[in-house]
């Protein structure tokens, strides 16, 4: 994820204050509203508790997402929508009739109250208003498609408790992109965010509170992007007894209309409520070369077809697989990321089809997949598509409030392969395909591409029985950038997956001129991958929730330094591995271990320096990043003696036989992480409360004993001028830290030999790492006699 709105985020756990209105500014056009003019009432204080909470949660989420600033659209602008939607002679005939209800000489729809005193009093007439406007004015809907206005407080609530963040009025919808959901998705009886078009806002003409209001129809849209995937845009109105305002909000953003008058503009009432309801599905905002046919019995999609372009601008359709439901992002802002899983129709083969959307400054992936065009171990392209939509487009001319980026949809055909990494059903399964992964990294380094985002859901299994090199693929290459790109690499601090991003990485935020991202970060990242795999699971399927809570700590703290706090512990802590990954695995894990603490190491001196001033800390940083250019092939050795060494020990053990990749889909246990070609999208709300802060424990890979880290975490490298016993000490961690130098020779100990004491000398050095005494090893003697410690080991 990237590491935006950390002050929002912190805002966001917190019930919005009120705050007084600040000046508007106008530019373009567009009107910057930043704050609120009312309170916003956390919740209601009689409804249940805990979904009273919930609801704070989710509106959090969604200011999170929206940040707090509103963009707010010309008037003239906003008249001039869906001007061809209906004629200007219809439109006269339709208000000059007694039937429509509205009375040209008073200038009102007469059905809706002039001084409501409640919501409720609002909700009938302005069905009815709405309703008529569809039936009189509304295009002819073609076979299969309908349109359909629902008053939802007419009908029964499935979560009564959860109403208040349910549309007031629906526009229920069926055709080539809508269906029948699931009866627990539905938030009334038989309607539910993958049957509406579009939904309604009903509320009571108070003073307006801009953010308030896109953030109530931010969670309705975005319940429709993640039930309707084939989305450009989503739109919906607030409506009040005298006025309308739609709210648009797509991959770069949203915006929202002044609030119009629906009495004295009522043809731009009539053709708002037009455009939300229209049977034409590009009009809706739906990207029509995506498209099902519908059961007519059960009202699910039961087959459908994607569209692209060849290399000549051929059409080509793909077949969609409709017993794998496509993967795409829960979040409306940002690249949008959905993947459909569909079929070639020249080569019958199975193919995965990217849609995302990319901002201007950002490199084109078509080119980046270009150059890792052959590469073992890095996803193949087979087909590009560029331009397939823009945000531009749904703006007004000139449109540049804030931060708005424009955005440029892309689809992309790769070929498809297996599951996630965290699905692996065998050791050599899990080593292999990361080992693999691994070498096509470098390789694609070597082309001048650097990924930036190496994790365990962009790292996945190759197929049945894969021959070395296809055992493993590393995909997605959104935040990847040209190795040569020095600005691009500076500016984008944070780039990654919180959880596998290295510490210099975090860290870097802490750095006036930070340096840029390295091959050194994402190897780090790579180790992250192996801890996520040996560490986490102690066996396929099976999850340790002691490292599942470490690791989530990165996660659910906002302060990057304190992130990577807590990262460096993870790095330095002594760690049991579950035995059923065993000894070769447990031995790779301490050799990458030690590589990347030394990296680690040297990076957190040379940011934390007061020897160096920033430019020197940069550039000592950049070179220490081409000094280590051959890494690669260390870490590679230490794979496949992992790999060589669990055959033997299957071989052994007379286990299930080694496989170079099994299927991923026969795990009988299957891990609970998504299996898609994307990371994990996380279901933890972004208003927990962040865990205690931790004391910046030393990055370096020795610490002294007046530079350790917090008690919860334990070094690994030797403690220096301490003198012990030389008395084994046995310990219950199956694990125990390696040695700074060199691995001891071990010496076979019988059970009938009698044990060795022997007291330090006093200038004696401290020993690296006690050696664990294997079990019925220790001999039945006598109690041991009691040694006296040196007085300066008591002191430390």
């Amino acid at each position: 994820m990237r590491i935006y709105w950390t002050r929002a985020r912190a805002r966001a756990a917190q019930v919005i204050q009120s705050v007084p209105q600040e000046p508007s500014s106008k530019v373009l056009g567009v009107t910057l509203s930043s704050k609120s003019t009312k309170r916003v009432p956390a919740v209601d204080p009689t409804e249940d508790t805990i979904a009273g909470r919930h609801m704070r949660k989710l509106r959090s989420e969604i200011l999170l997402e929206l940040g707090e600033e509103v963009a707010i659209v010309s008037e003239e602008w906003t008249r001039s929508l869906y001007a061809d939607m209906v004629s200007e002679h219809a439109l006269d005939s339709y208000l000059a009739s007694l039937k429509s209800g509205y009375r040209e000489g008073e200038q009102r729809w007469a059905q809706i109250p002039q001084r409501p005193t409640d919501e409720s009093d609002l909700y009938g007439p302005i069905f009815n208003v709405i309703s008529h406007i569809l039936s009189e004015l509304g295009e002819t809907c073609g076979e299969g498609v309908t349109r359909q206005v629902v008053n939802s407080h007419t009908s029964s609530f499935k979560h009564p408790n959860y109403k208040n963040i349910c549309p007031d009025i629906s526009i229920k919808a069926t055709g080539p992109s809508f269906q029948r959901g699931r009866e627990e998705d539905d938030y009334i009886v038989g309607i539910g965010y993958s049957s509406v078009a579009s939904v309604i806002d009903v509320r009571l003409d108070h003073p307006s509170n801009d953010l308030d209001q896109a953030i109530q129809a931010g969670f309705c849209c975005r319940q429709i992007y993640m039930q309707q995937p084939n989305r450009n845009f989503v739109r919906s109105l607030v409506i009040t007894e005298n006025s309308v305002r739609m709210l648009h909000y797509d991959r770069s953003g949203f915006y929202l209309t002044p609030l119009i008058n629906i009495h004295r503009h009522p043809r731009t009432f009539i053709r708002l409520v037009l455009g939300i309801s229209s049977p034409n599905e590009t009009v809706l905002g739906l990207d029509t070369s995506i498209q099902w046919q519908i059961n007519s019995a059960t009202g699910a999609k039961n087959a459908g077809t994607i569209v692209t372009v060849d290399g000549r601008g051929h059409v080509v359709p793909y077949q969609l697989n409709m017993t794998r439901p496509p993967f795409l992002r829960r979040h409306i802002l940002g690249r949008g990321t959905t993947c459909w899983y569909a079929t070639d129709p020249e080569t019958g083969a199975e193919v995965v089809i990217k849609d995302a959307w990319r901002t201007e400054s950002k490199i084109l992936e078509c080119d980046l997949m270009t150059a890792a065009r052959g590469i073992d171990g890095v996803v193949q392209m087979l087909r590009f598509q560029d331009h397939c939509a823009e945000t531009e487009a749904y703006r007004p001319p000139g449109f540049g409030f804030g931060a708005f980026e424009r955005r440029t949809k892309s689809r992309t055909v790769m070929q498809l392969y297996g599951r996630s990494i965290e699905c692996f059903t065998s050791r050599y399964q899990a080593i292999s395909a990361l080992r693999d992964a691994l070498v096509g990294h470098r390789d694609l380094h070597g082309k001048g591409v650097l990924h930036r985002d190496v994790s365990s859901q962009n790292i996945l299994l190759g197929p049945p029985n894969a021959s070395p090199g296809h055992r493993g693929v590393l995909i997605d290459l959104d935040m990847a950038c040209w190795t040569w790109a020095s600005s691009e690499l500076r500016a984008e601090v944070g780039l990654g997956t919180r959880r596998f991003q290295s510490t210099a990485v975090l860290h870097n935020f802490e750095l006036k001129l930070p340096p840029r991202h390295d091959h050194l970060d994402d190897l780090e990242s790579f180790y992250n991958v192996l801890c996520h795999l040996v560490l986490l699971y102690e066996a396929p399927g099976k999850r340790s929730k002691e490292v599942d809570d470490w690791l989530r700590k990165c996660e659910t703290t906002e302060d990057t330094f304190e992130a990577g706090v807590i990262k460096a512990g993870f790095v330095i802590r002594f760690w049991a591995v579950s035995p059923w990954w065993g000894d070769a695995c447990t031995k790779l894990l301490r050799s990458f271990r030690t590589i990347v603490n030394d990296i680690a190491g040297d990076k957190g001196y040379l940011q934390r320096t007061h020897k160096k001033l920033p430019e020197e800390k940069r550039d000592a940083l950049e070179a220490m990043a081409k000094e280590h250019e051959g890494i690669y092939d260390k870490v590679i050795e230490l794979f496949d003696d992992a790999l060589a060494s669990i055959e033997k020990e299957d071989n052994i053990s007379n286990s299930t036989p080694t496989a170079t990749s099994a299927d991923p889909g026969v795990a009988s246990d299957k891990p609970k992480a998504i299996a898609s070609l994307k990371r994990r999208s996380t279901d933890e709300h972004p208003d927990a409360p962040p865990p205690k802060r931790l004391s910046p424990p030393p990055i370096a890979h020795a610490a002294g004993p007046e530079n350790l880290p917090s008690p919860e975490v334990r070094p690994q490298a030797p403690l220096p001028r301490l003198r012990r016993s030389n008395r084994s000490i046995p310990t219950a961690d199956p694990t125990p830290a390696p040695p700074a130098g060199p691995h001891p020779k071990v010496i076979a100990i019988r059970k009938d030999a009698p044990a060795k004491r022997s007291l330090p000398a006093s200038n004696s050095k401290a020993r690296a790492n006690p050696k664990k005494r294997t079990q019925g090893t220790r001999p039945k003697a006598s109690p041991p006699k009691a040694v006296r410690r040196s007085a300066r080991l008591n002191r430390a």
